[in-house]
């Protein structure tokens, strides 16, 4: 074998030998690139799903801020250029959509929280007393589904479903007449609790005409 047929094939295996470890680094970023396109994508629909929340319960007349949603873009987009972004510029850009989405998610907890309050303070409890027994169930059932509602996640749709069935609570109590002082005096002694010889017949005869005789359950106490 002659020494230029030597130094051809060692300069072929050389080749190769670049050609591969280039491969390799390449398949290497390309898999280091991929992780990081799917972790901003994922952080991406965090903050999509807190923003639609955040601009339902605007719409319903809360106040959060949406002015930083898109904080960083820009910077991501002169740092990518026009080819594959890189590694350090998906990093910095998921670092600020988590923290934008962390922000975002903090005010609308809040915002939720103090909306919800005011819009539960909107409603005339008091007149729940004066709706027929079927219909006070039913009340006070959907009142409980909106306190319920408040203690859990701000999400579009229980914002929408929360402004929905407040909506035709508050008008169903608008729209009742407006409490019996002695009815609600009678409601108060029987909840903190009475004996059937406190009660008159004028008592009885008040649960009766007002339907509520079916929501006093009477028992006999342990002597």
């Amino acid at each position: 074998m002659s020494n230029q047929s030597v130094r051809d094939k060692a300069l072929m295996v050389a080749s190769e030998a670049r050609r591969i470890g280039l491969g390799q680094q390449e398949e290497a970023t390309a898999v280091a690139v991929s992780t990081r396109i799917s972790t901003l994508r994922d952080k991406l629909d965090g903050l999509r799903i807190t923003l639609e929340s955040a601009r339902r319960l605007n719409r319903y007349g809360a106040d959060i801020p949406l002015s930083n949603v898109d904080d960083g873009l820009e910077r991501f987009r002169q740092r990518a250029g026009d080819g594959l972004p890189s590694k350090a510029a998906l990093d910095a850009a998921a670092r600020t959509v988590e923290r934008v989405e962390n922000q975002l998610r903090q005010a609308l907890r809040q915002a939720w929280r103090v909306w919800c309050e005011q819009r539960l303070a909107e409603l005339r409890r008091d007149r729940l007393v004066m709706l027929p027994v079927e219909e006070a169930s039913a009340a006070e059932e959907t009142l409980a589904d909106l306190e319920k509602l408040c203690r859990g996640e701000p999400r579009a749709a229980a914002i929408h479903q929360f402004a929905i069935s407040h909506r035709e609570l508050r008008d169903q109590l608008d729209n009742a007449p407006d409490p019996d002082p002695k009815v609600l005096d009678l409601l108060q002694r029987l909840r903190v609790g009475t004996t059937l010889d406190k009660l008159t017949s004028v008592d009885l005869q008040l649960l009766y005409d007002r339907q509520l005789a079916g929501t006093v359950e009477v028992r006999r106490r342990a002597t």
